[in-house]
């Protein structure tokens, strides 16, 4: 006897029952074998949970069997019939998804993934549906199929005279999250890794083996951006339910709460002296905290309506502010006095970045470039324009030597100095929304809307 064969015995059908009579059958069983019938009896109610787990199997894979209108033109037998079908099924189960009809989602995955065995995203997805409604271990598995399933990124074979900067390789992708990931921060020491998601929570990461040590959970909207004390001692979160919240690094516990912001926090940065903390939200006004007790501090910088982005120079003596209106602003802190106005951005500034030596600014814009500045000059020093979307961001390695940014679903590694391209980072599905360095300068984290994290070596 097939194992179909099997399933339609257990519903009491003969193969070939219509749809209808399948339906049927199962509700009448259901009814009859609940294990909540069975209160006081505890050996007919291991029994009936027994029985009902059969039932429950044999419905979900009967019910794919039957004739549905979206098939029928798979008579033709061809695979790109097929694929077509699953193709239909999976877009029906992300909409669903997104609406949180994760159940429907979950069984327009499996119709699709029945139709083309192969299909990593499907497998993917219904993963982070199963994790939704708590079905861990059913979510594990489709992880783990998905990550199997992968077309690995071809790496050509550096040649023996290439610099080692160019010889790139991802390690580790790291499955936890279930919405679109924000941002990620690597701790001083390297051992720990950060990441901050749309699902509300912060995960911290043992950076070497990709293992999860922690979940987060606090906010109440997506978190969009974290911080990493200078000491390591701290974790600093900004959310778009207009809070900033500290916590332990190490364990995890949650130490102020900091309520200032009337809008969405969009990005925090803290000064490299480890005493004070900017942060800027949608409605564009910085504010400033003292960063041990959680007080919010009486310094005014920024012109009105104008910042996007911040970062602290290296001495934590200036605050450079990208703007919407194209411009890069200059502050000195202790005097709250404008220092430089950089002009060359034909579009709003998303992302600022000071070399380690405080010599250099460089900025990534909607206007699809790149700029590097010699401060003192107010002048752009070089522009790489290569990215074909606006470029999401952009960071110095701790040794200034190279130049991380995102235009799309890569990372671009350069040098600031020339412009020239070392490397293009693919592997990420989606948009990259954030990477970070560990302080060597040999590993590089990225996150992305795929909600996935990755690992970049050195080779």
């Amino acid at each position: 006897m097939s194992q179909v064969e099997t399933y339609y015995q257990i519903l009491g059908l003969k193969p070939g029952a219509t749809a209808a009579e399948v339906k049927h059958a199962y509700r009448t069983l259901a009814k009859t074998w609940h294990p909540d019938l069975f209160p006081d009896r505890s050996q007919l109610k291991q029994q009936a949970e027994e029985e009902i787990k059969k039932i429950n199997e044999a419905y979900q894979q009967l019910k794919w069997q039957q004739p549905h209108a979206s098939r029928v033109a798979t008579v033709t037998g061809t695979y790109s019939t097929y694929k077509s079908c699953a193709e239909t099924y999976f877009k029906r189960g992300m909409e669903n998804a997104r609406r949180g009809r994760y159940i429907v989602a979950i069984e327009d995955f499996t119709q699709a993934i029945r139709l083309q065995p192969n299909f990593a995203a499907a497998y993917k997805y219904r993963g982070l549906a199963c994790a939704r409604l708590g079905y861990k271990h059913r979510a594990d598995s489709d992880f783990k199929i998905a990550l199997e399933l992968e077309p690995k990124p071809k790496t050509p074979k550096p040649s023996p005279t290439a610099s080692p900067q160019t010889r790139w390789k991802c390690v580790n992708t790291l499955i936890g999250h279930t919405n679109w990931v924000f941002a990620v921060a690597i701790s001083p020491g390297g051992q720990t890794l950060v990441s901050a998601s749309a699902d509300t929570t912060i995960k911290i990461w043992d950076l070497a083996t990709g293992k999860l040590l922690k979940t987060l959970i606090g906010h109440t909207a997506w978190v969009r951006s974290i911080a990493i004390s200078p000491d390591g001692k701290w974790l600093i979160s900004g959310s778009d339910d207009r809070t900033i919240k500290i916590w332990r690094l190490d364990t995890g516990e949650l130490l102020h709460t900091l309520i200032g912001h009337s809008d969405p926090v969009w990005s925090i940065a803290i000064a490299p002296d480890g005493t004070k903390l900017a942060s800027h939200g949608k409605n564009k006004t910085i504010h400033f905290w003292d960063l041990t007790t959680g007080q919010r501090l009486d310094t005014r910088v920024g012109q009105a309506n104008s910042a996007y982005s911040v970062a602290f120079s290296p001495n934590s003596q200036t605050l450079a502010i990208g703007s919407c209106n194209k411009t890069i602003e200059i502050w000195h802190l202790g005097m709250e006095q404008l220092l430089h106005v950089l002009k060359g951005h034909s579009s709003w500034v998303n992302s600022i970045s000071y070399s380690p030596d405080g010599q250099f600014l460089t900025s990534a814009s909607y206007d699809k470039t790149i700029k590097l500045w010699r401060l003192g000059t107010a002048k752009p020093f070089s522009a790489v324009t290569w990215h074909h979307s606006y470029v999401g961001f952009v960071v110095f390695s701790p040794d200034g030597q190279t130049l991380a940014s995102r235009g799309d679903n890569t990372i671009k590694l350069w040098y600031p100095s020339t412009g020239k391209q070392l490397c293009s980072l693919q592997g990420h599905t989606d948009w990259v929304n954030g990477v970070a360095f560990n302080s060597q300068g040999n590993v590089l984290a990225s996150c992305s809307r795929d909600m996935t994290i990755k690992i970049w070596q050195l080779d």
